[in-house]
């Protein structure tokens, strides 16, 4: 990851951006990540996930946007993803996912109106 660490969390406008560092989410990311994702999740709100690093996502990877996903809204919360680069879009197409949550250019582009 040349010193990245695997995620960066920011606060925006009342907005938690979570950007991952790794260009992999994957079976061997995924379990260093998913502390912070269930810490955000049990928190509610909105957030901004941030994968423009990203350029491979497999199911491990998959599974834990969708669960964050579900586990905000369920807690009134909401996720935008922004940034996300050709294969993870790939993967969310194919498996109607970019419909579920359309998916903003930029980091920006997710917050406004949000």
């Amino acid at each position: 990851m040349d010193g990245m660490a695997l995620y960066e969390l920011t606060e925006k406008g009342g907005v938690t951006i979570l950007a991952v560092g790794a260009e992999s989410l994957d079976a061997i990311t995924v379990p260093e990540l998913r502390p912070v994702v269930d810490q955000l999740a049990e928190r509610g709100g909105k957030v901004v996930l941030d994968l423009h690093r990203v350029r491979l996502i497999d199911s491990s990877g998959v599974g834990v946007v969708v669960k964050l996903f579900k586990r905000l809204r369920d807690r009134g919360g909401a996720l935008r993803v922004a940034a996300v680069t050709e294969q993870p879009a790939a993967i969310f197409r194919l498996m109607l996912l970019d419909k579920v949550l359309s998916p903003f250019g930029t980091v920006d582009d997710a917050l406004q109106g949000f």
